[in-house]
């Protein structure tokens, strides 16, 4: 073989490699993006939790059963299921309701930053 045909080869190999360490660098790049956002998304998501159970401490509802669930549509949107349980809930007023109710949206927005279903059940 020649010089010339030695030197071809040896820069279509370097191309090769480098377009493959070009790919997998970005690969790696949007995975570890991917990761931190997801990581990020979970603490909101325990913030907004010990938030929810912090604010029914306060009015009276201890040891509440709280569950956050999250539902994707079809463009990967977050809208998130909230559901508190207490027995206490069946005696509470209704003004306290729709309080406790309009309480947990505000804390969805400032936190979540999604939407959010909230819902009691005793």
């Amino acid at each position: 073989m020649g010089n010339k045909h030695k030197l071809f080869i040896s820069i279509i190999f370097a191309a090769a490699i480098a377009l493959v360490l070009g790919f997998s660098a970005k690969a790696y790049a949007d995975n570890l993006q991917a990761k931190e956002y997801k990581k990020a998304l979970e603490e909101r998501e325990d913030d907004f939790v010990r938030e929810v159970r912090a604010y029914m401490n306060e009015c009276g509802f201890e040891n509440a059963g709280i569950n956050l669930t999250k539902m994707y549509d079809e463009n990967r949107k977050i809208t998130y299921n909230l559901v508190i349980n207490h027995y206490l809930f069946e005696y509470a007023d209704d003004d306290k309701m729709n309080d406790m109710e309009n309480k947990l949206y505000e804390t969805a927005d400032d936190i979540l930053q999604n939407e959010i279903e909230a819902g009691f059940s005793y």
